[in-house]
């Protein structure tokens, strides 16, 4: 029997003896009041005790909500559905449409046995165009009734020569069936049509502010004689070289003829339309590579005609994508600070390059910006503490206001031009992500992509903090509490580390194969998701408390989050366990040679051993050296901090999860603890998933991956 079955029976039964109770107590208007609180305690009872248990698979079935976008009157969200779907499956994403005030109204709008995804509306709202990897009459022989070509004077190794460069209908050439391309369908009704067909396809895009161009970016493909020696399998890579860059392109609607505009080999990694049209703003790296295009990156301002670089306006741009004021006198960026660890944000006047920094003003951790109507107001969100807020920011007087009437987090913003409106994805720790939209002041769900959760036992999420009390220094983290909680009761307990370590838990849904909290709790467990020193939500010098000092103070600062748990009466001592992915699976493999006070861990796609790390992944050298230092320098603090130095101290069973093509953190780190633990008989289990990233993509291995989770936990801890 498990723990939710054996719980709500005990339940049952102590209603049938408090209804007893009640009956027999006297006759008369005690009767009568009795008989009224059963019928009102009954329905309650009776709908908590036909929630299901959330199982792997539920997990792993979510649909996904992506990318919502509010028409310009504000009247019409268009957005993507993603459906999971069983390995080696074509993807199953569309694009669905909701009206303002009615989740009933929601329905497919641009829908394909392929895929279909990043809707953007035209300016004038007629048209909505999207990227779909559907059949493209552009791509057949047969002559097609759309047009598209490329612009006289286009001269691009990596696409081939026309095969019919006279035909009426246009170039036809050779491209990849799977590759997305830009399409477009009317609102008013009629089928989608291709603008775009080309090789490689098209990663990304954006309307010109007067609709008649859309830029995209466009990622280089082999040349032909490229495409011929790997034919011939004669295939070798030159490290670090040969890249296939992405490139800013224009397409011209009127004339159906797309040209690039960046030629020379700059990594194109954003962009945004200046308001007159006359420029592009974008995030620009040297290369594709992946650790330039996160922490070498400059903000640069392109012409739109030639194609010439105007500006650069940042030379150590943050992650943030920079934007354009509606009125054109400012952008909204951010700058990496000088450890480069985080980034700050910032909005540079245009006329006299003055700047005011967003952090000197909010204190939790910058996530979105996006331009309020035509004047100085950007609207930001940020994480303060665990939860998420919103505030109109008035950069001219630089004072802020907040945005009322929000679920408890949200992104992934889209304003409209006149800024009286934006969609957003929202969520509730007993709602799934759906698209908002806010209005006249309120927020509200406009569809419902996962209406089973309903039907899910989900328990309740606290925001709570506590203080080291070696430095004193205040946590923040949530605690998820099993449903049908009970104070008093002290609870077998999950302790779940996030990755990053610049990240950050939240209240909110919790439910996904990255962050399981809600079927964890579902399943009797107590779980504490805490943010450590190295977290987001408390401003720019917590995130950086953590330099060169993986496993001191954010250990610290987490051990202080099970001992208040404890103090509190909800968490059992004798039950604990801990588990995380990438870095949180760095900080597991920490805690189990440096404490025995868990009964198992399970450590996901870790970090294990620094230097090793740091010369594999395919984020070096910056990201470790932000951290850490430069290698040779501090190669001590890199041996010091790496917890396959201390597997002998390990007295913990260990599950270790790991995928053969992470790229990120490779195997080797997962291979290394495990090997080192096995060398000295220690309890470690190691589970490898083929073809698997840093972030599963499988459905199957998701759903494998999470029901060992839960086994090894119940194993330890007792079901």
């Amino acid at each position: 029997m498990n723990s939710a079955t054996a719980f709500n029976r005990n339940k049952c039964a102590a209603v049938r003896t408090l209804v007893r109770k009640k009956i027999f107590l006297s006759i008369g208007r005690t009767l009568r009041i009795s008989m009224i609180a059963i019928a009102i305690a009954f329905p309650a009872f009776l709908a908590q005790a036909q929630k299901t248990v959330i199982q792997p698979a539920d997990i792993a079935n979510l649909k996904r909500v992506e990318t919502p976008v509010v028409s310009p009157d504000g009247k019409l969200i268009a957005y993507t559905i993603d459906t999971p779907v069983a390995a080696g499956k074509h993807r199953d994403a569309h694009i669905w449409l909701a009206s303002a005030g009615s989740t009933a109204a929601a329905h497919p709008f641009a829908y394909s046995g392929s895929a279909e995804d990043s809707p953007a509306w035209s300016p004038d709202g007629a048209h909505l165009a999207f990227l779909s990897n559907r059949p493209n009459p552009l791509a057949g022989e047969a002559p097609s009734p759309y047009h598209f070509s490329l612009a006289p004077g286009t001269n691009r190794k990596d696409i081939p020569a026309p095969k019919d460069a006279k035909s009426e209908h246009g170039s036809k050439l050779e491209v990849d069936p799977d590759a997305m391309q830009i399409w477009w369908i009317a609102l008013d009704g009629g089928e989608a049509e291709p603008l775009t067909n080309l090789p490689g396809g098209v990663r990304a895009f954006k309307w010109s502010p007067d609709g008649k161009s859309i830029a995209f970016i466009r990622t280089d493909t082999d040349t032909p004689e490229e495409h011929d020696r790997k034919q011939a399998k004669n295939d070798q890579i030159f490290v670090d070289r040969d890249y296939h860059f992405d490139r800013l392109w224009i397409y011209d609607l009127a004339s159906h003829q797309a040209r690039p505009l960046t030629t020379e080999d700059l990594n194109i990694d954003t962009l945004d339309w200046s308001p007159d049209g006359a420029s592009i703003v974008s995030r620009v790296s040297p290369t594709p590579r992946l650790d330039d295009y996160w922490r070498v990156s400059k903000v640069i301002l392109f012409d739109t005609h030639s194609g010439a670089i105007l500006r650069t306006l940042e030379e150590h741009s943050g992650y943030a994508e920079p934007t354009f004021s509606h009125d054109g006198l400012r952008i909204a960026f951010s700058r990496f600070t000088s450890r480069s660890i985080t980034d700050e944000h910032f909005v540079k006047n245009l006329a006299d390059g003055a700047e005011i920094k967003l952090e000197s003003k909010l204190h939790g951790t910058v996530r979105e910006m996006h331009w309020l109507g035509s004047g100085s107001h950007l609207l930001v969100a940020q994480i303060v503490a665990t939860h998420s807020e919103l505030v109109d920011l008035d950069t001219s007087t630089f004072a802020f206001t907040p945005i009322p009437g929000l679920p408890v987090n949200c992104e992934s913003f889209n304003v409209t031009q006149d800024g009286l409106a934006f969609s957003f994805v929202g969520e509730s720790p007993t709602e799934s992500p759906d698209p908002y939209l806010w209005r006249n002041g309120q927020a509200q769900a406009v569809a419902t992509a996962n209406p089973q959760v309903a039907n899910w036992s989900i328990g309740a999420q606290r925001e709570i903090s506590w203080t080291n009390p070696k430095d004193h220094r205040t946590v923040y983290g949530v605690v998820v509490l099993p449903p049908g909680y009970q104070s008093g009761t002290r609870y077998k307990t999950i302790v779940h580390i996030h990755g990053g370590p610049e990240e950050a838990w939240m209240v909110g849904f919790n439910g996904n194969w990255y962050n399981y909290a809600t079927m964890l709790a579902s399943h009797g467990y107590v779980v504490l998701l805490p943010d450590p020193r190295g977290s987001e939500g408390q401003g720019v010098g917590f995130t950086e408390a953590n330099f060169q000092d993986w496993g001191g103070g954010d250990f610290a600062d987490i051990m202080a989050g099970v001992d208040y748990l404890i103090a509190q009466g909800i968490s059992d001592p004798a039950r604990l366990a801990v588990g995380g992915w990438s870095f949180g699976g760095f900080m597991t493999s920490w805690t189990v040679t440096h404490t025995d006070r868990f009964k198992a861990g399970m450590v996901g796609a870790a970090v294990t051993d620094l230097y090793s790390m740091a010369t594999t992944t395919d984020i070096s050298p910056r990201f470790e050296q932000s951290y850490m230092g430069e290698l040779q320098a501090n190669t001590p603090i890199y041996d010091r901090e790496s917890p396959v130095r201390y597997a002998a101290q390990c007295h913990t069973p260990v599950l270790i999860l790991h995928g053969e093509a992470d790229p990120r953190v490779p195997i080797s780190q997962g291979e290394e603890f495990y090997h080192a633990l096995h060398f000295l008989n220690k309890d470690a289990t190691m589970i490898r998933y083929p073809r698997e990233p840093h972030i599963f993509r499988e459905r199957e291995h998701q759903i494998d991956s999470l029901t060992r989770i839960l086994a090894w936990y119940d194993t330890h801890l007792g079901s």
